[in-house]
C-alpha cells in the first residue's frame, strides 16, 4: 500500500510540532499557543504527558493562588470562603491555559529535544522558542 501523504509524516494542524531527542525514536508532540486542555482540565494534561515537572509547578502555584484568593476574599471583602476554591480554580485555569504549552515546549527543549522536521523548526523559530 502506498503512503497517501507522500512524505512519510501524518498531516498535522498548523500549530502542532514534533520534537525528537537525539537519534532515538523518542518523539514528543506539542502545540504552540493557547492550551484549551489546560483551561478545561487544569493539571490533567501534564499528567497525561508524563510532565511531572510542570505538574508540580502547577500544584505549587495553585496552592499559593488559593491561599491568596482565600485571604483576599475573607479579610478584605468579608465574603464567605466557600467560593474561594471555585474562584481560585477559574483564575488558575486561565493562567495555565495561557502558559502551559509554552512551559511544556521550553522544558522539552532544555532536556535535549530538537525539532524532528523542518516545519516544526520553522514554527518554533517563528514563535520565539529557538535561540538564534
Amino acid at each position: 500500500m502506498q503512503n497517501p501523504f507522500g512524505n512519510g509524516m501524518i498531516p498535522l494542524p498548523s500549530n502542532v510540532i514534533v520534537l525528537k531527542k537525539g537519534n532515538s525514536k523518542n518523539l514528543r508532540i506539542g502545540k504552540v499557543g493557547f492550551s484549551i486542555s489546560a483551561l478545561l482540565f487544569h493539571w490533567l494534561p501534564s499528567i497525561l504527558r508524563s510532565d511531572m515537572y510542570n505538574f508540580l509547578c502547577i500544584l505549587g502555584v495553585d496552592a499559593i493562588l488559593w491561599m491568596a484568593v482565600n485571604m483576599f476574599l475573607r479579610l478584605v471583602l468579608g465574603v464567605d470562603p466557600s467560593a474561594t476554591f471555585t474562584f481560585a480554580y477559574l483564575i488558575g485555569s486561565v493562567i495555565w491555559g495561557l502558559l502551559y504549552n509554552r512551559m511544556y515546549i521550553k522544558h522539552l527543549l532544555k532536556n535535549g529535544y530538537k525539532p524532528a522536521d523542518d516545519r516544526s523548526a520553522k514554527l518554533l523559530d517563528k514563535s520565539g522558542y529557538l535561540k538564534k
